[in-house]
Parts: structure tokens; sequence; C-alpha cells
């Protein structure tokens, strides 16, 4: 190591400066310039650091905080530039009454029982000679296990009438009754629910006597169905679209939603839960039809009084034709 040393001239007791021969490598000369260099720059930082300079720095950051990149803030932008505006089953209303359902509730579990409810209802369905459809609310309830996943098809429950609501458990049951696959087969009757297509697979992975294909072709899913007639968009549950049609809340208590929908007998709990479903869906049925009337009334008579280039250029502004439209201004 002492070769890489440079020593500094001695003086003599005579005062005479004695100079010694160090042996010097060719890259010494280098190292000294990056030494300097170094020195130099840490003196830059050092005369930088200084307690005014410092001061300053706080100062200025604390008046301009640095700007910081959130994923989630960017991901969230990024769905809304791709999706457009939000749709209004996001914009979950405050302070909604709950709904309150006071109608009967018919509940069976016997397969004889069954089928003569659905005989009694198909006998209602045809007496309704002034419509041409008649419709019904159709959902389904079945245990789930986070361990062995959905479990069978447990519960039918179906509403013509907003009095009065059926509970069909099929625990005990091998086959559906005739007579209820002949009701949701029915000509007149036209099925509506959330994500109605699905549960309509599901019963006949469960039930083979079920074919889901026609049942398919003329259910109807009410969030698409609100998605054309309000013209809003998204992906609609049955709970948003209360808030948003019904101006109600649901109690989608996870207690009961749940529960073990496979026992009988259902408690008072359970029947509650799978009425409100089918009742609140079919005044959510009746009120998106009746916009759906005022909105093609409304569009007929803007086109006659100004015509399609006008009601081609309204609708380009967004109108929806729910409400009518007095003057027209282009």
């Amino acid at each position: 190591m002492d070769q890489y040393l440079i020593k500094m001239p001695t003086k003599s007791k005579n005062n005479d400066i004695t100079e010694q021969k160090i042996p010097i490598k060719e890259n010494t000369t280098k190292q000294n310039k990056d030494a300097k260099g170094k020195i130099a720059t840490a003196n830059k930082r050092k005369n930088q650091d200084t307690p005014e300079i410092i001061k300053d720095k706080e100062n200025a950051d604390t008046e301009n905080p640095p700007k910081r990149r959130s994923a989630r803030l960017t991901r969230s932008t990024q769905s809304m530039a791709e999706d457009g505006t939000p749709s209004p089953e996001k914009e979950i209303p405050e302070k909604l009454p709950f709904i309150k359902y006071r109608g009967a509730i018919k509940y069976y579990t016997e397969s004889h029982e069954i089928a003569a409810s659905a005989d009694e209802v198909m006998q209602w369905v045809e007496k309704q000679t002034k419509a041409d459809v008649v419709p019904m609310a159709f959902d389904m309830e079945w245990p789930f296990s986070f361990q062995t996943g959905p479990g069978k098809s447990s519960v039918i429950q179906i509403c013509v009438e907003e009095r009065c609501c059926y509970v069909y458990q099929l625990s005990k049951l091998k086959r559906i009754p005739a007579a209820l696959v002949a009701l949701l087969n029915h000509s007149k009757v036209r099925l509506h629910g959330v994500n109605i297509k699905a549960d309509f697979r599901k019963l006949q992975r469960d039930f083979p006597e079920v074919a889901a294909e026609p049942l398919i072709e003329k259910c109807i899913d009410l969030g698409v169905w609100c998605n054309e007639v309000c013209e809003t968009g998204g992906r609609w549950s049955l709970e948003r679209l209360a808030n948003f049609i019904a101006k109600k809340a649901m109690d989608k208590s996870k207690k009961v939603r749940m529960s073990k929908w496979h026992v009988i007998p259902l408690d008072e709990n359970q029947l509650m839960y799978a009425a409100i479903d089918v009742y609140i869906g079919q005044v959510i049925y009746r009120d998106i039809e009746q916009r759906e009337k005022t909105k093609l009334k409304n569009e007929s008579e803007f086109k006659e009084q100004n015509g399609d280039a006008a009601f081609k250029a309204v609708k380009a502004l967004g109108e929806t034709f729910l409400a009518k439209i007095n003057e027209v201004t282009l």
C-alpha cells in the first residue's frame, strides 16, 4: 500500500526542505482528478445544504407538495374513459324507504301442493283476456358454501299480482311438477327478472326436465330493458334497479341471503326475502313498461310536429323522450 501514498516533504533541522522520491503509477493523475471532482461536488452540496437553503426548500415543499400518482385513481380514470359516463345504478340514492311487502305469501314444499298451486296460477293467467301477455316475476334461491360452491336449486318464487307471491321449495323433489313446468312455458306468460337467463340454465342443470333455451327466448332481463328504455348503461342488480326505478331500498341481509335455503321449513325472514325479490321485480316491470309507453308516445308526437330530421337532431343531443318536450331549440 505504501506505493500508492504521497508523502509530504519534511523539514530538516536546518529548515531545508528535503524532497523524497516516491514511485507513482501512471493512473495516479487520473485518480487525483477524480478525487478533486468528488471533493468539488461535495463542497457544492455542502454549500447547498446550508440552514437557510434547507428552510427555503421545506417552505416550498409545504406550499407546493409533490404530486403522487395513485394506481387506484389511474385505474378509475381509465375505466371512466373506456365506459363513458357512469350509469345511474352507481349513484345510490340516500335515505330511501325500505320495501314493505304486506301481501300474501303462499309457501309450498310438497310436489302435489306445488302442482295444484301452479295449475291455479295458470288458470288465472288464461282468464286475463284483455292482455296479450301476463308478466311474471321469477327468481330462485339455493344454498352456497365457500368450500363446495353453489348447491342445488332449492326455491323458486314467482309473482303475477303484487298482492300475492308464491314460494315453491324444491328440496324434497326429485323432479319439478309438470304443472309448474307448463306454467313457466305458457305462451301468455312473460317471465322477467335480473340475470334471469343464468337462473334458467342452473335450473336445467339441477332439473333436466326443464329446458332452459325456450324460457330464455321469451324472458326479459329487467336490467337490459331498463338500459333500452331509459337509455342508461352498465349492468344492473335488482337492488340498484329498485333504487333507480322504484325509489325503494332493499334489505339484502347477508345472513338471510347466504342462509340454508334447502332446509325445510323456511323461516319468516327467508320467506319475506324471497317474496320481496319477486314483488319488487313486478313493481319494476310495471314502471319500465309505463315509461316505455310514454317514451314511444312522446317520440311519435314529436315526429309528427317537427319531422324526422329534428327528431334525430334532438336525440343526438341526448334527449330520451321520457318527458314531453314543448319547445325545440336547434
